[in-house]
């Protein structure tokens, strides 16, 4: 293989001095070379694995996520939300829920943030963040 894969990219930024930066390069790498949607499940696997990262605010790995919204994204979102809860993924999905404007479909992303507050593998932190996340979210019939 000449091109390393997504995972071993982004693995081999995980210890930069400036993750920031070097994923905003890295981003910038992945649009020039036409990197589409496919790079979303490692992208969140990485974020699983390295949950303690400082990935910005929301970071370019997120904003190149979000290109992909409406074509995929959201389910792989939700797919790393049932395998392992972040406070960075649920945070992307609290972002989700912001611009859904099908109330059915609000339901159902609330629901998915519902049952992160009781995931198992998620940490104390993740765990408060998505109840925050679900109080704001307004009544259970929003």
């Amino acid at each position: 293989m000449t091109n390393p894969s997504t995972a071993e990219q982004l693995e081999q930024i995980a210890n930069s001095d400036d993750f920031v930066q070097s994923s905003n390069q890295l981003v910038d790498e992945w649009v020039a070379a036409g990197v589409g949607v496919e790079a979303i499940g490692p992208m969140l696997r990485f974020s699983e694995a390295h949950p303690n990262i400082d990935f910005g605010s929301p970071g370019p790995l997120v904003h190149f996520a979000e290109r992909f919204y409406g074509i995929g994204y959201e389910a792989v979102l939700i797919d790393s939300l049932q395998r392992m809860p972040t406070a960075l993924t649920a945070w992307m999905l609290n972002r989700v829920i912001n611009g859904t404007k099908t109330p059915s479909t609000r339901r159902e992303l609330i629901d998915v943030m519902k049952q992160i507050t009781n995931h198992p593998l998620a940490d104390d932190a993740t765990r408060e963040k998505a109840q925050h996340f679900v109080e704001r979210s307004g009544s259970p019939g929003s």
